[in-house]
């Protein structure tokens, strides 16, 4: 467990070491700040147009789900350390407002590479969703992905999320594993 510990620390020193491309910047200003929620809002279109057009079933699976989460996600696989920064929107499907949010992970597992990939989360119950989100502050998942060249595929260990991973560019080989934190952008809502 104490190497466990180390790794994921390790991991944690990864992601804050890995320059400001990875900062998630708070928009200053009213203007800045509705230009921010326009461009998640295009960033979760372009997204989901992007999946749509490799796996056409998946507009059904958004359209009846409870709600959906895009996100915009940039990778870092530094050998045995995976830090991963996003970000992206949340909607509910009933209430269709969105939720901006962003994300961060810290993992460990061989590969190496750098990454840019849609995230697209399916939330089939109510109760998913409200997990994910966790009464509007913070929510979390945990995954294992697996992926080489521009195809992955994740998998959540909550069977009422399916997660779908779309390449947007980049390149990594890397078996990985580790825990996700989404939170609420509270500078946004």
């Amino acid at each position: 467990m104490r190497t466990l510990h180390g790794l994921l620390a390790a991991a944690a020193l990864v992601l804050a070491t890995c320059g400001a491309g990875w900062a998630q910047d708070t928009p200053a200003g009213p203007e800045a700040k509705e230009a921010e929620r326009q461009a998640r809002l295009q960033l979760a279109d372009q997204g989901l147009q992007k999946l749509y057009k490799i796996q056409p079933d998946a507009r059904e699976a958004v359209e009846k789900a409870v709600g959906y989460a895009v996100f915009e996600v940039d990778s870092i696989y530094a050998l045995v350390f995976v830090g991963q920064k996003g970000k992206g929107v949340l909607f509910d499907n009933a209430t269709k407002k969105p939720t901006f949010m962003n994300s961060s992970r810290a993992g460990t597992g061989p590969g190496v590479g750098k990454q840019k990939v849609y995230q697209v989360f399916v939330f089939k119950t109510k109760g998913a969703l409200e997990q994910f989100v966790a009464a509007g502050s913070a929510g979390a998942d945990v995954g294992a992905s697996v992926s080489t060249g521009k195809d992955g595929m994740m998998r959540s260990f909550n069977p009422s999320i399916d997660i779908y991973q779309v390449p947007e560019s980049g390149m990594a080989v890397q078996a990985s594993w580790g825990g996700t934190v989404y939170t609420v952008d509270a500078a946004l809502q």
